[in-house]
């Protein structure tokens, strides 16, 4: 008992106030103003549970309400909302319409190109040349009759399973110094004209030309032994010699005389005795 005569069972306390602090006059004024509340005319239904509308807006700088428990911001918030969406969905709709639109146009021109491709590919079956076309690797993209004809009976019966040769690899189907000609110029995207090649005793006259620079090539081959070929080439290289040679005869003309304009009135004769006369028809 002598050890607890002398305990100390005084008891002190500090202040821990707990309470939420009260806003400021500008936080409240903000706080109504959001919640359309600020007006005189503001109804102060009390819906939201509180006395006023400053208490409520207390409350809400508290963290004690939100601002969606005031009935009038909740119904404007809601009206807002529907005119949203409806906005929304009117530019969906013009924008659907829109992409309708494209969809029927974008279909056309398909159609309008496939239209046109069908158109050049029937042009390029009825040409007498032969013609073809490739990529970079040399793989065939099209090509006509004329120029499977030329290939043999194997690339006809190949054409009747694959249509215009499409796939097939250039360097299987000619030899080395025709294909070389496409190397050619894809590789320098310079154009090739005119080249003469012997392939299986004919002479074929070639021109290869850029379609696309360093990714598509296209070839016009001449059977140089096709009667019309070889009627309009001397025509052709007749007229080249002469113009190739006209400065210089003139200046040949003048030791010789007579003799240099005779010789040029002779070829221009060669020349319209190949041409087909006004009254003939072409074949």
């Amino acid at each position: 008992m002598d050890e607890f005569e002398v305990l100390d069972l005084r008891c002190s306390f500090t202040s821990d106030d707990q309470s939420l602090p009260v806003p400021s006059e500008s936080k409240l004024n903000k706080i109504l103003k959001e919640i359309d509340q600020l007006k005189p005319s503001a109804v102060g239904c009390g819906a939201c549970g509180y006395a006023s509308c400053t208490d409520f807006a207390i409350a809400i700088a508290q963290g004690l309400a939100i601002p969606e428990m005031c009935n009038t911001y909740a119904s404007k918030n809601r009206q807002d909302h529907i005119q949203s969406l409806k906005i929304s969905n009117e530019k969906l709709a013009q924008a659907q319409d829109l992409l309708k639109k494209s969809e029927r146009l974008a279909q056309k021109e398909k159609e309008a190109a496939r239209e046109a491709s069908e158109i050049v590919r029937r042009m390029l079956h009825k040409l007498p040349s032969m013609v073809v076309i490739c990529d970079m690797n040399l793989k065939i993209i099209q090509t006509n009759n004329s120029f499977i004809s030329m290939l043999g009976e194997d690339a006809r019966e190949i054409n009747e399973v694959v249509p215009g040769l499409a796939g097939a690899d250039l360097k299987t189907l000619l030899p080395y110094n025709f294909y070389n000609l496409f190397t050619y110029v894809l590789a320098q995207n310079e154009s090739i004209t005119n080249r003469d090649i012997r392939h299986e005793g004919k002479l074929l006259n070639v021109s290869v030309f850029v379609i696309d620079k360093d990714k598509i090539v296209g070839a016009v081959i001449r059977d140089m032994s096709a009667p019309e070929v070889q009627k309009e080439e001397v025509v052709k290289r007749l007229n080249e010699v002469i113009d190739k040679n006209l400065g210089l005869a003139q200046q040949i003309g003048f030791i010789l005389g007579e003799g240099t304009s005779e010789a040029e009135r002779m070829l221009n004769s060669i020349i319209e005795s190949y041409k087909p006369g006004k009254d003939q028809k072409d074949p």
